[in-house]
């Protein structure tokens, strides 16, 4: 969960952990990328951002995710602004919302990444015919496709001038 505002981000937390939902934090969209970057597991199921924040915007945020984790559900939220027309195919909450519409909104983006892995797995078990370098391979890419979010938001910066 990406949002600047401490006491919305606890409100957030509350509402999703009382769905049994584990919640990571970040205070803006550059500590989200530090936090993806970080994972390299690729365990986080969806990034919930808000839009207007200082140092790196949620429409940035979510521009830089889309290009280098596209496999990562997004859902952005925002009582100020609207999502960019480049990225109208986020889900998007608008500020206030109720629980239930968090719920509602969050709980088919998780279940729909947590199937992915898994079926991402058991493709992965199947492949027994796969060479350990294969292995390797995938997974450098993997790691260099996560690592590549700092170059992707500053392309993203140097296409707007």
């Amino acid at each position: 969960m990406v949002e600047d505002e401490a006491w919305v981000r606890q409100a957030l937390r509350r509402m999703l952990e009382l769905e049994g939902i584990s919640v990571v934090e970040a205070v803006d969209g550059d500590d989200a990328i530090r936090v993806v970057e970080r994972d390299q597991a690729q365990l986080l199921d969806i990034v919930l951002t808000d839009l207007r924040m200082p140092v790196v915007s949620g429409s940035e945020l979510i521009a830089v995710l889309l290009e280098c984790r596209p496999a990562l559900p997004v859902l952005a939220m925002s009582a100020a602004v609207d999502l960019p027309p480049t990225l109208l195919t986020v889900p998007f909450l608008r500020k206030p919302f109720s629980p239930e519409e968090l719920v509602r909104a969050v709980a088919p983006l998780v279940l729909s990444s947590q199937a992915m892995r898994r079926l991402s797995r058991q493709a992965d078990a199947a492949d027994s015919d796969s060479t350990a370098e294969g292995h390797r391979s995938t997974a450098r890419l993997k790691m260099a496709r996560s690592g590549d979010l700092r170059l992707a938001l500053q392309q993203l910066r140097e296409s707007r001038h």
